[in-house]
């Protein structure tokens, strides 16, 4: 009987990199801080190799960001200083610009 291989599984794509530049750290800075070498952090950003929670996790701190920023969120994008500018706001004026963000929809 052949042998049965297994469908390599492709990694998904992440913002590593991009905060990492956003963070101004070269490779280098950053391998150091997460204590892995360059080559490893730069398969990581390329998604040829896996990264675990625990180097989610270091990552985040590193770059002062929220692990679920490194998978979804790329910080040079206008969108987020929106919504991080909404997100340092008092509740209750989150509150009113929700109510303004809503009837915007309403009216289109």
């Amino acid at each position: 009987m052949a042998p049965v291989t297994k469908p390599r599984r492709t990694l998904s794509r992440t913002y590593l990199r991009e905060w990492r530049e956003f963070r101004q750290l070269t490779q280098e800075q950053a391998a150091e801080r997460l204590n892995i070498s360059r080559t490893l952090l730069s398969k990581i950003e390329n998604a040829k190799s896996p990264y675990t929670q625990g180097f989610m996790e270091a990552a985040a701190e590193a770059y002062h960001c929220d692990v679920a920023d490194l998978i979804m969120r790329d910080p040079s994008s206008p969108v987020w200083s929106i919504y991080d500018t909404l997100r340092a706001l008092p509740r209750e004026q989150q509150a009113h610009v929700e109510e303004i963000v809503k009837t915007f929809r309403r009216a289109s």
